[in-house]
């Protein structure tokens, strides 16, 4: 249980000193949009679906793999919207950055049994 605890605050931390890091490194602007307003109609409801689709999964079905590939779609989607469409502010380096590391959380955690 504590194992769990600390291997969350652990790599939210880590994400967070890395995300300032490259923020601050390719001076790209911190965006206080939530994610769920996206660039387009299209990429809004795509976000909001997937997360719902997400919850249902999670609460229902208790599929832990399922979940993991709808959040690792989500975000790649995201990331590749923002390329896409909004080149100029390089949001996307953050969100690929996200989807790197969320990849890390999740393979690091199973390995060593953090998330079981």
């Amino acid at each position: 249980m504590y194992s769990f605890i600390v291997y969350i605050v652990i790599s939210l931390a880590a994400y967070f000193i890395v995300e300032k890091i490259v923020r601050r490194w390719w001076s790209i602007p911190y965006n206080r949009k939530s994610s769920l307003e996206g660039l387009g109609t299209t990429h809004t409801w795509v976000m909001r679906i997937g997360w719902t689709a997400f919850f249902i999964y999670a609460v229902f079905f208790k599929a832990e793999l399922v979940g993991a590939m709808i959040i690792f779609l989500l975000m790649g989607f995201d990331g590749f919207m923002q390329w896409r469409m909004n080149k100029a502010e390089r949001e996307y380096v953050i969100r690929i950055l996200g989807l790197v590391f969320f990849i890390i959380f999740i393979t690091v955690g199973y390995t060593f049994d953090f998330l079981v």
